[in-house]
């Protein structure tokens, strides 16, 4: 992987400070019990040891109900103590952030997921709804070093043997890669459509042009991209009909954690939802660690994988990442990540 700033980013002042005072609810509870107290010495001080049973009966019903108003009162103060670190925690947290990690809720169905690449790090959940159909005829890998089994696994389902190229490979960083039947590699990598023209990159658009689909029809492509956190300028800046040559992108996000880059983060997954994608599936890639939102109760994988599928059935978003079972730890060596918490709005 190359190497990345990874200076944290840093969190937008709280309106309601989550170290606000507050009285806390035993504060309530024993200002309540010192006054029952009182209210004992005092009877006791005019005679209560003399007093009838009837008036002693009188007294422990008072006492009674007085121990049942100061629970109402803890169970109260609970309350509104839990509804203030609530507005703590929602005013702490930035709002573009908030925006940027709520847009990656699953919000959409796939009925039949495949595993396509390896067993583990460099295997992507595919979305095959509708693929029995056809449609899909050229796919790009965008990052595949030496080896990228998900070009492979694609190609066998593309190629119809007359020789045309199915799949298009993308990587600078080395001179050759992965060999496959019906795949074709490129030493370029990928830039932003506004980025400066250099030597072995191609935008999207060149991307297109160069490979002979510039005039393809919409959602006849399919792409995987792990370019190691250059896919969110490639994203923010992409035009409209570009993306939506593509029935599916899967992605591998990469530093979630830099809340500074959150403002190009978010507009990276807007053009994606704009061109009609919905969020199908989320991973995280247990080599990274996880991004716990500074004030806020929210976490998510400092990496991770995000299935987009174009015009996807819609579904009740899922806040809370659930687990599918050709889900696979990317490590084997590392411990399995917690499930991310998103935001329920944006």
């Amino acid at each position: 992987r190359r190497p990345c700033d990874q200076t944290p980013g840093c969190c937008a002042p709280s309106a309601f400070s989550s170290t606000t005072r507050r009285p806390a609810p035993d504060g309530i509870a024993r200002r309540a019990m010192v006054q029952w107290s009182l209210t004992l010495a005092s009877l006791a001080a005019t005679g209560l040891q003399s007093a009838s049973a009837v008036e002693v009966s009188r007294w422990n019903l008072r006492a009674n109900a007085a121990e049942q108003q100061i629970q109402a009162l803890i169970a109260r103060s609970a309350n509104i103590s839990a509804s203030l670190d609530g507005l703590s925690q929602h005013a702490a947290l930035d709002p573009t952030t908030r925006h940027f990690l709520a847009s990656l809720r699953v919000c959409a169905t796939c009925d039949n997921f495949k595993r396509l690449g390896e067993a583990h790090d460099g295997g992507y959940l595919t979305c095959m709804d509708g693929w029995e159909h056809g449609g899909v005829t050229v796919a790009y890998s965008m990052g595949v070093e030496q080896h990228d089994k998900w070009s492979s696994d694609m190609a066998a389902l593309l190629y119809r043997g007359d020789g045309k190229v199915v799949v298009h490979q993308f990587d600078c960083t080395v001179p050759t890669g992965p060999m496959c039947l019906g795949c074709q590699f490129h030493s370029v990598c990928i830039a932003a459509e506004n980025a400066p023209a250099q030597p072995n990159f191609w935008n999207m658009q060149q991307v297109l042009s160069n490979t002979g689909v510039a005039s393809a029809p919409d959602r006849s492509l399919i792409m995987k991209m792990d370019i190691e956190a250059a896919e969110w300028p490639i994203l923010a800046s992409e035009q409209p009909d570009v993306l939506r040559k593509f029935r599916q992108v899967i992605l591998e996000f990469h530093w979630l954690d830099q809340a500074a880059n959150h403002k190009q983060y978010d507009a990276a997954v807007q053009a994606l939802l704009q061109a009609g994608f919905r969020v199908v599936h989320i991973h995280g890639n247990n080599y990274g660690h996880m991004y716990y939102v500074p004030g806020s109760p929210y976490a998510v994988p400092n990496v991770l994988e995000v299935t987009f599928v174009a015009d996807a059935k819609p579904a009740q978003c899922q806040s809370q990442q659930t687990l599918h079972p050709l889900d696979a730890d990317n490590n084997l060596a590392g411990a399995a990540l917690p499930m991310a918490n998103l935001p329920e709005n944006a």
